[in-house]
């Protein structure tokens, strides 16, 4: 005898009950999430609509901070500097982590490949801004490290000083290797344990047909670490477009103009300039401009799927 199924639905009061507690819950976290990721660049939305200070004197001057804005000419080319910083570190962050790891992962000693990976984590020990005081000293122009190995293969005379940073000429290829001995020993592990997940059966397969180690990694190693590489891309262009710390600490923006990116902008308009609509005005476009680029990468990057 067939049992009617609509004697074991559930009540439509109990599926309400449930809904709600399932909504109290997620509460706690989600007021907080509410509070601090995105009430901050809607209000800074808001307040670029008006002229205001610091001491909360504002002025609603409608789409002026805008028009203003597109017509500035500080503000216009520090779009394609940071391009031109960031493509070139973003290359050099997805691709020397990989060939790291992809060397790593081929020693054949377990102690030497334990080895390798501490001495790739090393260097993530030190904060961000201790890395980046210390080629402070590297790029000074007359004793620097940097001015030293140019001396020592002949690229300028022994007595000689180079201003990496002052140079116009230098201060953004200077600003792009500094990332480079630094290659992330965070990436490495994560394209490790990519490496890592491969069935030794397909390696040792692929021994036996006689493949090589590049072929190896074109056709198995690649597609396994297509997220990973995803990751690395996406991530890497919103931190790119949104980075200044370097400006920040070092160049101040100079020499001139040269090293000036929005974000840099943004803030020298707000504790410089003492223009807080303008720099709301900055942030809230570098926001727009930064979502469109990361949605047109993820669909990009998520296109074969």
């Amino acid at each position: 005898m067939k049992k009617d199924a609509t004697a074991f639905k559930e009540p439509r009061s109990l599926k309400v009950q449930n809904t709600i507690k399932g909504y109290l819950f997620v509460l706690p976290m989600f007021i907080p999430l509410l509070m601090f990721s995105y009430y901050p660049p809607l209000n800074g939305l808001y307040r670029s609509f008006f002229d205001w200070d610091p001491m909360g004197n504002a002025t609603f001057i409608g789409f002026a901070n805008y028009q203003e804005l597109f017509q500035d000419k500080v503000f216009l080319d520090s779009i394609p500097t940071m391009f031109s910083i960031m493509l070139p570190k973003l290359v050099i962050g997805v691709l020397v982590p990989l060939i790291a790891a992809e060397m790593i992962y081929s020693l054949k000693s377990l102690k030497a490949k334990f080895i390798y990976r501490v001495l790739v984590l090393l260097p993530m020990v030190a904060p961000g801004v201790v890395n980046t005081m210390l080629w402070k000293f590297i790029y000074d122009p007359a004793s620097g490290l940097a001015v030293e190995i140019c001396r020592l293969f002949g690229i300028v005379e022994p007595d000689a000083a180079i201003n990496f940073l002052g140079d116009p000429n230098l201060v953004i290829g200077s600003v792009i290797f500094m990332g480079f001995p630094w290659i992330g020993g965070t990436s490495v592990l994560i394209y490790m344990s990519g490496l890592m997940s491969i069935s030794t059966e397909v390696i040792e397969a692929s021994l036996l047909d006689g493949c090589s180690t590049f072929k190896r990694i074109l056709k198995i190693d690649l597609p396994q670490l297509v997220g990973q590489v995803r990751y690395f891309l996406i991530f890497g262009i919103i931190g790119g477009l949104q980075d200044y710390g370097t400006q920040m600490i070092l160049t101040k923006g100079g020499p001139g103009y040269s090293t000036y990116v929005p974000g840099y902008y943004m803030y020298m308009s707000a504790f410089t300039s003492q223009r807080m609509g303008y720099a709301c005005t900055i942030g809230a476009t570098m926001f727009v401009f930064i979502f469109i680029v990361t949605l047109l990468t993820y669909r990009f990057a998520n296109a074969e799927d």
